[in-house]
């Protein structure tokens, strides 16, 4: 499929034969180019009714900050489900510098687990095994629903 119209800091593109949208960033950006960014990812995401979704944030060298997780947790995420219609797939690609900063930043929560939420996330530095885990939620999912 084309890209999908974005930003110059952001590349998107709905990969059709995959079910996935690809979100690249392409350098660090301000909070308010973020809050930007993943309002035109879940834009895109609305049309092509898109649940599952590749977030390639490797080429952003900053640290990501306490205050722009708790945003996408407290205003971003709840968005989804509504949007979406469903529970949203969110795998996070990141450098394995990145994850580490993440991984040792107390402010920063763990991934939600076990809690019934419209979402699921999941962080990587691999992007075969992001694609993977991608692949095996929408398995599930299909399978829930013939139930």
């Amino acid at each position: 499929m084309p890209l999908v119209a974005s930003p110059a800091y952001l590349h998107i593109n709905y990969e059709g034969r995959r079910r996935t949208l690809l979100g690249q960033w392409q350098r660090s950006v301000m909070p308010f180019e973020m809050h930007q960014g993943y309002a035109c990812l879940l834009d895109a995401a609305h049309q092509y009714q898109c649940r599952y979704w590749l977030i390639d944030t490797t080429r952003r060298a900053a640290g990501i900050d306490a205050a722009d997780v708790f945003w996408m947790l407290d205003v971003f995420f709840p968005q989804l489900a509504p949007r979406l219609g469903g529970t949203a797939y969110l795998a996070f690609l990141m450098a394995p510098n990145q994850l580490a900063g993440v991984l040792a930043t107390p402010a920063i929560p763990p991934l939600p687990a076990g809690q019934d939420l419209p979402y699921y996330l999941q962080r990587f530095t691999d992007e075969a095994a992001a694609r993977l885990w991608l692949r095996k939620c929408a398995r599930k999912a299909r399978a829930q629903r013939v139930r």
